[in-house]
């Protein structure tokens, strides 16, 4: 079996707890993109956090998720959030 991956610290990574389906989109500071696609319930996903990053979230009340080991509010009328990060 492959070896499991050793998570990053809290203070370095965003995650993201997927309840519903959902789209997610993630930039970095260069606007290169990290994710964009949609992503199945019960996942979970892990990014390092090197500087300013934007999050787009579509089914947002379906994701929960923490920055550097604290919550983050994904608020919208529309059910997609976007939401600057540093």
């Amino acid at each position: 079996a492959p070896a499991a991956e050793t998570p990053a610290p809290p203070g370095d990574t965003l995650v993201l707890k997927v309840r519903e389906d959902s789209w997610v989109e993630l930039r970095g500071a260069d606007k290169a993109t990290l994710i964009a696609r949609v992503v199945k319930a019960g996942s979970t996903e892990t990014f390092p956090v090197s500087g300013p990053m934007t999050l787009v979230v579509g089914n947002a009340r379906g994701v929960d998720v923490t920055l550097r080991g604290d919550p983050v509010a994904l608020k919208s009328k529309t059910n997609v959030a976007r939401v600057n990060l540093k």
